[in-house]
């Protein structure tokens, strides 16, 4: 192994994170990602060419559009059919959102490391292969449950 005398020059990391979009907040994990322009989405949804894969051999329940169900208080919104666009995270912890075609950014819920890391999992899966998705979403405004087929 050799060593040097001279100092390690350089200024470092010459980028920095964006700022536009995110919020200040004194908590951690409140940080929410940028709206996309139009001209955006339109970029990011168009289809990746096809990749010949193996692909599961059982067909999605039907679900016929978003279906609401309120129990004690509490709504839940199924939606269905839906497309991930786009993930976003940020070193925080459990902070993790997915931007559904038309509907916007999704917060992914971050209660339990196990049910976040699955939804990440999945949502960027959705995103990769472009495969609808069916989601449900509470009033509290994050995904709980994500099916992907």
């Amino acid at each position: 192994m050799t060593t040097s005398s001279e100092p390690i020059t350089g200024e470092g990391p010459s980028r920095t994170p964006p700022k536009s979009g995110a919020i200040t907040v004194e908590q951690k994990g409140f940080t929410e990602p940028k709206a996309f322009s139009a001209a955006e989405v339109a970029a990011k949804t168009q289809a990746p060419p096809a990749i010949e894969t193996a692909r599961p051999t059982l067909l999605p329940p039907t679900v016929a559009g978003a279906q609401t169900i309120a129990a004690d208080a509490v709504t839940a919104t199924w939606r269905s059919n839906q497309t991930v666009t786009a993930t976003w995270s940020i070193s925080e912890p459990r902070n993790a959102w997915m931007h559904v075609k038309d509907l916007g950014w999704r917060k992914l819920y971050n209660g339990r490391d196990w049910a976040f890391t699955a939804l990440v999992t999945l949502a960027a899966q959705a995103r990769q292969t472009q495969r609808p998705i069916t989601f449900r979403e509470e009033a509290d405004g994050m995904v709980y449950e994500i099916y992907l087929w």
